[in-house]
């Protein structure tokens, strides 16, 4: 007989102290729903939902991937749940390291942001000065995002992804790639491409968790075994990186470069700071 796996519910993982009024006001004015009525559903949001609605597609293809990610609306509130949570604290850490380590204003503007979601990470980039470049597949979580820059009054670029591949359209200073690699079929070959955009100096801020396909079957079945754990570190070091450290930076340098100051966050085992020789 088979075993249900666990469902992480909302209460491991939400903590409403975390949601601020802009969030509920971002949420209210996008749903139409009343500020109240967006906590609420916040609070009740369970994964669960995704789980349940990923089976009744039962996606097999990248196209299939693609079509439920244009046509869900659950992963607005998976997403706005998930950036509420005590447990993304090290991504808060990470981002805060490079805004401080790599300011906009010392050559670090331009950040392509894949895989992007709701945009919570690029909003917080774009109040402090960089330049953003949103992706992601065309679909409420997206059009969310956009609405968001917009009622903030925030400006960056949004590119819509017809792919499960990045499709940088220039050069950028900074590649960010949070909880995404293990979406996509081809993630490798997604990071080779991240790496390929940055110039030489540029940034690659990758976090991504290979495990969990049973309790999260969009986490794809077969990555586990093929990149989970330090899998991910030799597969990178393959394209020409080198690991240097435990943060989720990593470094395109020309030469041996200089090493970048790192944070340990032991957390994240699947994370690195790089330098690529180049």
């Amino acid at each position: 007989m088979p075993v249900s796996p666990p469902v992480v519910e909302a209460e491991d993982r939400f903590d409403p102290i975390y949601v601020t009024p802009d969030d509920l006001d971002d949420l209210a004015t996008f749903t139409g729903l009343s500020r109240e009525a967006c906590l609420t559903r916040l609070r009740e949001y369970s994964s669960a939902e995704m789980v349940e609605a990923w089976r009744r597609a039962d996606p097999r293809t990248a196209g299939d991937i693609l079509r439920f990610y244009q046509s869900t609306d659950l992963y607005v509130w998976e997403l706005m749940q998930w950036h509420a949570s005590p447990s993304r604290s090290p991504y808060w850490e990470t981002l805060g390291l490079l805004a401080e380590r790599f300011p906009a204003t010392v050559g670090f503007r331009r950040v392509y942001d894949f895989g992007c979601g709701v945009g919570t990470d690029a909003l917080f980039l774009a109040e402090r000065g960089y330049e953003v470049a949103l992706v992601d597949v065309e679909g409420p979580a997206f059009r969310f995002a956009r609405h968001r820059f917009a009622r903030r009054g925030r400006t960056a670029r949004f590119l819509p992804s017809a792919s499960m591949l990045p499709e940088p359209d220039g050069v950028y200073d900074v590649a960010i790639c949070f909880d995404v690699f293990e979406h996509l079929p081809e993630p490798l070959e997604a990071a080779r491409r991240l790496i390929t955009a940055l110039r030489p100096g540029g940034l690659l801020v990758e976090k991504g968790s290979f495990s969990g396909s049973q309790t999260h079957p969009y986490h794809l079945e077969g990555h586990e075994a093929r990149y989970g754990g330090l899998r991910w570190h030799c597969w990178l070091s393959g394209l020409g990186l080198r690991y240097v450290g435990g943060s989720a930076i990593h470094r395109r340098v020309d030469g041996a470069g200089a090493l970048v100051q790192r944070a340990r966050y032991g957390l994240w085992r699947a994370t690195g700071l790089w330098v690529l020789r180049v």
